[in-house]
């Protein structure tokens, strides 16, 4: 099933993401690696992933990023609904409808 576009939330603010383009998911890979290898992933890996995703339609948004009031728990979630949308999380059945834009 070809993914659907989503509605990322961080702190107050929600914007709609498109599937991710080949070059955003080669973006994302060595920051997933770079974090493999620190004890957790950083949250300024997650930020930086949630900001791919973000850049192509939302650049003034990526580039304001770090400047959004929000808790760990919300980067979090962010950078999982990132990483779901481009196939590095597997999707769990019912998710999928949990998160698609106009099912929210």
């Amino acid at each position: 099933m070809r993914a659907q576009p989503i509605l990322l939330r961080l702190g107050t603010e929600e914007w709609r993401v498109r599937p991710l383009t080949l070059r955003q998911i080669q973006e994302i890979e060595p920051l997933l690696r770079a974090a493999d290898h620190t004890a957790g992933h950083s949250i300024a890996a997650a930020v930086e992933i949630i900001e791919v995703a973000l850049r192509r339609d939302h650049p003034d948004a990526a580039d304001k990023l770090n400047e959004i009031e929000a808790s760990t728990r919300d980067i979090g979630t962010a950078m999982g609904d990132v990483l779901r949308l481009g196939g590095f999380i597997a999707v769990e059945a019912g998710q999928e409808a949990e998160t698609a834009l106009g099912e929210v």
